[in-house]
């Protein structure tokens, strides 16, 4: 009963570990992501975006705008928005199966036809796993 016991707990503690060290590889992921769409924009890499948006991405802009995958990235690739400078920090994850969901504040330099956009933006993210990795399916981007 002893050594039955021990080896419920023991294959337990193996399958709990291998879970945490999933969802650690998921969020590293995740946030190599969220650094990528900071570097993405500032180098204005449509090929980046259209890599890491899956096909169905929406993106809701501080008014209130849906803007769907090619109009995301005809944005962020200098079309709306003319970042010079960006990166990603207070990153967080939280992951579910095959879907998650995270933030993390923008800090950009830049202007929008003209007019000075630079400052922190919180930007929430929705992602989806697909067979090549995780995809971002959501972005909403919360104002100053």
């Amino acid at each position: 009963m002893k050594k039955t016991l021990s080896a419920i707990f023991l294959a337990l503690a193996i399958v709990s570990n291998a879970f945490s060290l999933s969802i650690a590889d998921d969020q590293k992921d995740l946030s190599a992501i969220a650094d990528g769409f900071a570097v993405a924009m500032s180098k204005k890499d449509k090929a980046w975006m259209e890599a890491n948006f899956n096909n169905d991405c929406i993106t809701y802009s501080p008014s209130g705008e849906q803007l769907n995958k090619q109009a995301t990235i005809y944005a962020f690739s200098g079309g709306v928005y003319n970042i010079s400078k960006s990166s990603a920090n207070n990153k967080t994850f939280k992951v579910t199966d095959n879907d998650a969901g995270g933030s993390a504040d923008y800090t950009v330099e830049g202007d929008m036809s003209g007019n000075d956009i630079s400052g922190t933006y919180k930007l929430s993210f929705k992602f989806k796993r697909t067979d090549t990795g995780w995809k971002v399916s959501e972005i909403l981007i919360h104002g100053q």
